[in-house]
């Protein structure tokens, strides 16, 4: 059964012609959320970059999404569920969370955005850019009590590759783990792990290896749920 997806915020129009749903920014955004805080990282450099949202989504709690080029099915890792609504709201376009936990006070937040491009000539954009820019956003902010590596690529279950950035403090504090792009062409998709301090890295990085190792990325017009 699909059951389609109308809460999500539309994007409106800024006066130069850019695109944004309230939480897009050139500027790093902290969002404070109890024991967990987010940060989100989103550059326009010259390019015209909009928020968007899954089409629909597949048993409940799977996400879909159709781009031009490609057909994106996402499923939450074991004892995951996805949050569609709080997490509109910090940003998101939607997140998975552990099925105990309320979204306020999770206690670990797999956070995915979807991000639809309109580049030109006149106004490129490439992921090498984004990456860069948000890198560079996060030293700017922690300092060099963080230590920022790109780590190896994570595989999805159709053995695209996912660029991934590894994030720790020195005191091992950093709620922020790790971050993780797939270009699409037409649009961008990051993933994004941060954790409370109860929850040990290695734990929440296994869950997010999983998270990603399961997505599936079909050329559009070959995709096949089962």
């Amino acid at each position: 059964m699909v059951i389609e997806v109308n809460n999500f915020k539309n994007p409106s129009p800024l006066e130069d012609g850019f695109f944004y749903v309230d939480f897009i920014s050139n500027l790093t955004i902290i969002i404070y959320m109890k024991k967990v805080y987010i940060v989100l990282l989103i550059i326009f450099m010259n390019s015209s970059v909009f928020a968007t949202e899954p089409d629909s989504l597949l048993d409940n709690n799977t996400a879909f999404y159709e781009g031009d080029l490609y057909s994106y099915i996402i499923a939450p890792p074991v004892h995951f569920k996805m949050n569609s609504e709080e997490a509109t709201d910090d940003g998101y376009s939607f997140a998975f969370i552990p099925t105990s936990d309320k979204y306020a006070d999770a206690s670990m937040i797999i956070g995915i955005n979807i991000f639809k491009i309109k580049k030109s000539k006149e106004t490129p954009f490439t992921l090498e850019m984004l990456i860069t820019d948000d890198t560079t956003s996060i030293r700017k902010h922690f300092g060099n009590d963080i230590d920022i590596a790109e780590v190896e690529a994570i595989q999805t279950a159709t053995t695209d590759k996912l660029r991934t950035i590894y994030f720790n403090s020195k005191d091992g504090t950093t709620p922020n783990v790790m971050m993780s792009y797939f270009d699409g062409k037409s649009e961008i998709l990051i993933f994004d792990l941060t954790i409370s301090e109860k929850v040990p890295r290695f734990q929440a990085e296994k869950i997010y290896l999983e998270c990603l190792n399961k997505i599936k990325i079909l050329t559009k017009g070959k995709l096949e749920v089962g």
